[in-house]
């Protein structure tokens, strides 16, 4: 493990890039979030009614995922191990919401076929940061 002059722990560039990327991201997401309940934006057809058939839970796991996005970037920055459990339960939720989404909500067709692509994409890094995280752990980088 490498330290500076400080005696600190220096991040791995990865770190810094995951971080960054997914406090971007999430707050994104959650930004976007608040501009569509505001009628911000204006929405297809599709997208509308996705939007109108969300319950409350829907959006409460929504917030959530983002929540637990931001405190994992957070952690990861600070070298933590949380960070690991926080992209894990990321990703647990994110499945279970995109697997009942698509077969309830009529999700799919609210995002379309890029935008499913997208998602699995989102899905598999998310997947690798978590390996990584875990890697991390295991390595003693993150305490």
């Amino acid at each position: 493990m490498e330290t500076n002059e400080a005696g600190s722990r220096k991040r791995p560039v990865w770190v810094l890039i995951i971080s960054i990327f997914y406090l971007l991201s999430a707050s994104w997401t959650l930004f976007s979030f608040y501009l569509i309940l505001t009628g911000s934006i204006t929405l297809q057809p599709a997208q509308k009614e996705y939007f109108e058939n969300l319950t409350v839970l829907d959006y409460s796991f929504t917030i959530l995922t983002g929540l637990a996005n931001l405190i994992g970037a957070v952690t990861l920055f600070l070298l933590r191990r949380h960070a690991f459990y926080f992209f894990t339960g990321t990703l647990i939720l994110n499945v279970l919401m995109t697997v009942w989404h698509a077969v309830s909500k009529g999700w799919i067709q609210a995002i379309g076929g890029p935008g499913l692509v997208g998602a699995l994409i989102g899905m598999g890094i998310l997947v690798a940061i978590c390996i990584y995280s875990w890697r991390l752990t295991k390595a003693g980088v993150l305490r």
